[in-house]
């Protein structure tokens, strides 16, 4: 009984068998428009793999966790991670407060985030070495790994650290970062980062002077691909300057962290953080020689600030923990998830706890860190890491080519690339070809923005300039609900001011299909700017619906029907009308159109209305904005 295999009385099932059984199903729709998937990086992803798909990349299977080029993680035996949490509240003793209860509550990794210019968030007020020393005071540094986004002020936080104390974590110096963000160097540069990296490499070997933070690329608009390849050539390009400085590779890969950002597209980020261990492995041999301990990547995780919104902030939990289950199935060494309210106010006792939860239950009920590689022998994880790994090595090979990755920064073919990526995913999100929960699709209409001053894209005036700086093209941060969310915030300050309500009744008649459809639908569109969307439930004659508009006095109607019903409702309806609020109608009835403009119609929102355009629109016309 032990010997036999499980299955092994089912015949074999080849793909075309399987191919033609979904064909059936499909009853003659195409299969590559119904199910074939293409991202935005241009290549396909089929709805199945099976191991045909990986002859002659046998060895994505045979690799072992551990060992070089280190596809299916650096690890051996575990998936162990440590869970970070960064603390960003301006006050210093509610920093240090809210640090020991996430110490004591299984929290591994500390961040702490210092009020700068580059960081986009309040950030703590550390002012000297004083401030730091209170900080650091009485935290357990020997059981905990510490971490500092510092931005421009690294180098001074690097001079207050306690040198009597051992310290394990990351220094987050990115010098490039500050230059892509700012437009210029304002003094920061390898050679800054120099000295600090060899006195760490001497002192603390565990305490990473340079952290390559890929949310330079992601959370500007890159794809998957983009962020892997502009990520892998910017730590090239630290290899290649801090050896012309004389710092060995092998010192240098000792004192980086690549922390890369997780988006939501769950399996491709899967892929993305194998991918990157495969090519950083590739890129550090044409450095050094050795593949042993000096060529690991040290890899952390951070979930995608460009993913989370203002409105609906639960959204953002669901969000979350999708992100830290690829990062975690994806083998990172460290994964912070981000507070779900973080882009409202710096995270306080309530929202740190449920996002170092999430962390917890993936340990501890999920069992996602007992496994190495736990995605490995997914033909689907294998071939689209392949994928991936072919796409970025392309790019990464092209940067190259043109010189390195200062050079291509310097000649704006990174920005503009970028740039062209976060159009497409604005245009997406606009037109709802993406749907972006609680912000672009079914909003939470009841939810308000009580405090404006958002801890989202802090503006500043920016980094001092210094003598002889580099300077580029800048990349700003990038929100996938930021179009929608600014003109939802117009509409609640129009209606704090004015003390009124922007009130959209809707008009379901006649059909009954029909006018539910329409209606839900115009409730979830209009609904996406902040209007008081009132939904009556049905009118069974044009008299109710004028009664209806008579108590109501909206702003503007929606006429929720058939296209063969309403015409004439609308002729019905209007010319009753004592008031002369906005008309529209819900659905696209191109025969009837010029006809329906006529009676009285303003405007059309239906499937293929570009969300943002309309909305702005009708801001516009209701004297909104």
């Amino acid at each position: 009984m032990a010997s036999e295999k499980l299955f092994s009385e089912f015949p074999p099932v080849s793909t075309e068998e399987w191919t033609n059984l979904i064909q059936k199903d499909l009853k003659g729709a195409d299969f590559e428009k119904k199910l074939v998937w293409e991202t935005q990086e241009g290549f396909k992803i089929q709805p199945f793999y099976r191991k045909e798909n990986l002859k002659g990349k046998e060895w994505l299977l045979s690799n072992l966790p551990g060992k070089f080029p280190y596809l299916r993680s650096t690890r051996k035996l575990t998936n162990d991670w440590s869970i970070r949490q960064d603390i960003d509240t301006p006050d210093l003793k509610t920093a240090k407060e809210l640090a020991v209860e996430a110490i004591g509550n299984g929290v591994s990794a500390l961040g702490l985030v210092l009020a700068d210019v580059g960081s986009g968030r309040k950030g703590i007020q550390i002012k000297n070495e004083k401030d730091l020393a209170f900080l650091l005071e009485g935290l357990p540094l020997n059981e905990i790994t510490l971490h500092f986004v510092a931005e421009e002020k690294s180098p001074e936080l690097y001079s207050w650290l306690p040198r009597n104390k051992t310290l394990v974590g990351g220094l987050g110096y990115d010098p490039y970062r500050i230059l892509v963000r700012q437009g210029h160097s304002g003094g920061h540069s390898p050679e800054t980062l120099k000295p600090i990296l060899t006195e760490l490499a001497g002192k603390w070997k565990n305490f990473r002077a340079l952290t390559v933070h890929s949310s330079t690329f992601r959370d500007s608009g890159s794809t998957i691909v983009q962020e892997l390849a502009y990520t892998l050539a910017l730590g090239s390009e630290y290899l290649f300057r801090l050896g012309e400085l004389g710092v060995s590779p092998e010192v240098v890969n000792s004192q980086t962290i690549f922390q890369f950002t997780i988006g939501p597209d769950y399996f491709l980020e899967i892929a993305k953080f194998r991918a990157a261990r495969t090519l950083w492995a590739e890129i550090f041999s044409s450095y050094s020689s050795d593949k042993g301990e000096a060529s690991l990547p040290f890899i952390e995780a951070e979930t995608a600030r460009y993913n989370y919104g203002i409105y609906d902030l639960h959204n953002n939990i669901l969000r979350g923990t999708t992100e830290a289950i690829s990062a975690a199935i994806g083998g990172a060494e460290i994964i912070n998830v981000l507070p779900f309210d973080h882009l409202l106010q710096p995270a306080d006792s309530f929202s740190l706890r449920i996002a170092r939860n999430v962390q917890l239950l993936l340990k501890h009920e999920s069992y996602l860190d007992k496994v190495a590689d736990p995605s490995s022998g997914s033909y689907y994880i294998e071939t689209i890491t392949d994928q991936i790994t072919e796409q970025a090595w392309k790019l990464f090979t092209e940067v190259e080519k043109d010189g390195g990755f200062l050079e291509c920064l310097k000649s704006g073919k990174i920005q503009t690339s970028i740039l062209e990526s976060r159009k497409k995913k604005e245009e997406n999100y606009s037109t709802r070809k993406e749907i972006f929960l609680g912000t672009n699709q079914y909003p939470n209409s009841k939810d308000k923005i009580q405090n404006k001053d958002l801890n989202k894209n802090i503006k500043s005036s920016g980094i001092a300039s210094s003598a002889n700086e580099l300077k580029v093209s800048a990349l700003p941060e990038f929100f996938a609900g930021d179009a929608i969310e600014e003109i939802r915030m117009k509409t609640e300050d129009y209606e704090t001011k004015n003390k009124t309500s922007v009130k959209v009744l809707l008009l379901p008649l006649g059909d009954l299909k029909m006018k539910k459809a329409r209606a839900i639908f115009s409730l979830n569109f209009l609904g996406c700017a902040g209007f008081n969307v009132i939904d009556p439930g049905s009118y069974e004659t044009s008299e109710e619906a004028i009664s209806g508009i008579q108590k109501e006095n909206p702003q503007m109607l929606v006429f929720c029907s058939s296209d063969e019903e309403v015409t004439s409702y609308v002729k019905e309806i209007l010319p009753k009308l004592k008031s002369k609020p906005l008309v529209y109608v819900a659905g696209y009835p191109k025969e009837i159109l010029s006809e329906l403009e006529s009676a009285g119609v303003n405007g059309f929102i239906h499937v293929r209305s570009n969300l943002l355009e309309t909305l702005s629109d009708l801001q516009k016309r209701m004297g909104i904005q």
